[in-house]
C-alpha cells in the first residue's frame, strides 16, 4: 500500500519512535497529524509540514477534542498509530492510586478507546497500528507496572482479532529497547536498559514497512521473534530475568544513596 495522501494520526510524535516515524510518514507524502503534549517540540520539528495537535491522551476530554480536530483538518482518518506510552521502571513502590491509574489510562485505556471511537459505525477501511513493546511478550524485573499494561494491550489485540469487522486491520508492534530518553524518564539517568537495543530510526523504518506491506504484526528484532517462538517450549528467559534482577538491585542501591543525600 502506498502511503502518499493517506490521512494518518500518530500519538507520541514529539520524541523517540513517534518523532522518527512521523518524519518518515511526512516524507512519504502522507497527510500527518502529529499528537503529543509538547506542542513546541513538534512545531520545532515539523513546522507547517504536519498538523500539530497538543493532547494528553490519558484525558478523555482532550482525546475527543483531538479526534474532532484531526478529522476536521485531515478530512477523515485512514490510519491511526497509537504510539504514546507511559514510561516506568523500578519496584511498584508505595500505594499511589493516581500513578497506577495514569499508566493504565495512557498505555491501555487510551488505545482501546481510540479504536472504539474510530471503528464505531465505520464503513470505510481503517488501519490501527499500536506500539505494544517486546515487554508485552516477556517479563523482566523492574517493569512490573509497565509489563502489566503491555500484557493487557497484547491480550486485547489478540482477542479483538477474533471479533473485529473486516474493514478494520490492527497491526501490533513489538519493538525491543530503543536508544531514546524513554528509560531516563522511566527511572532516571542510571536506569539499566535491557538488551538487545535498536535505534528509533530502524524501528520507525520497520513500522513504515509494516504499513506498506500490510503485515499481521511488526517485530523489529529477528532475535526477539525467535525468542518468542522458542519460549513456548523452553524457559529461555531465565538468564535474562536473572541478569535484570541483579541490575535492578544495583539501581535500587543507587536510588537509596541519592535519597540519603550521598
Amino acid at each position: 500500500m502506498k502511503l502518499k495522501d493517506k490521512r494518518i494520526v500518530i500519538t507520541g510524535a514529539s520524541a523517540g519512535i513517534g518523532l522518527a516515524l512521523s518524519k518518515r510518514l511526512i516524507k512519504s507524502g502522507a497527510r500527518v497529524a502529529c499528537v503529543a503534549r509538547n506542542k513546541k517540540a513538534m512545531e520545532k520539528q515539523f513546522g507547517n509540514r504536519a498538523v500539530i495537535i497538543s493532547c494528553d491522551i490519558s484525558d478523555p476530554v482532550q482525546l475527543d477534542a483531538m479526534f474532532k480536530k484531526a478529522e476536521n483538518l485531515l478530512g477523515g482518518i485512514d490510519i491511526f498509530i497509537a504510539n504514546a506510552g507511559f514510561a516506568y521502571y523500578g519496584t511498584i513502590g508505595k500505594p499511589d492510586w493516581e500513578k497506577d491509574k495514569k499508566i493504565f489510562l495512557t498505555n491501555v485505556v487510551s488505545p482501546i478507546y481510540s479504536l472504539q471511537r474510530l471503528s464505531e459505525g465505520r464503513k470505510t477501511p481503517l488501519i490501527f497500528m499500536v506500539t505494544i513493546s517486546g515487554l508485552g511478550k516477556m517479563v523482566l524485573p523492574g517493569f512490573a507496572l509497565y509489563n502489566s499494561t503491555k500484557f493487557a494491550l497484547d491480550g486485547f489485540v489478540r482477542t479483538y482479532r477474533m471479533e473485529k469487522p473486516k474493514n478494520i486491520k490492527i497491526i501490533p508492534v513489538y519493538p525491543v529497547s530503543t536508544v531514546t530518553k524513554f528509560f531516563n524518564k522511566a527511572g532516571g539517568k542510571d536506569t539499566p536498559v535491557p538488551y538487545p537495543r535498536q535505534s528509533t530510526e530502524f524501528v520507525a523504518w520497520c513500522m513504515e514497512s509494516g504499513l506498506k506491506t500490510g503485515v499481521r504484526s511488526v517485530y523489529t528484532s529477528v532475535i526477539f521473534l525467535l525468542r518468542c517462538m522458542i519460549s513456548r517450549v523452553f524457559p529461555i528467559d531465565l538468564f535474562a530475568q536473572g541478569f535484570e534482577r541483579i541490575r535492578l538491585k544495583r539501581w535500587r542501591c543507587k536510588q537509596d544513596l541519592v535519597m540519603k543525600g550521598h
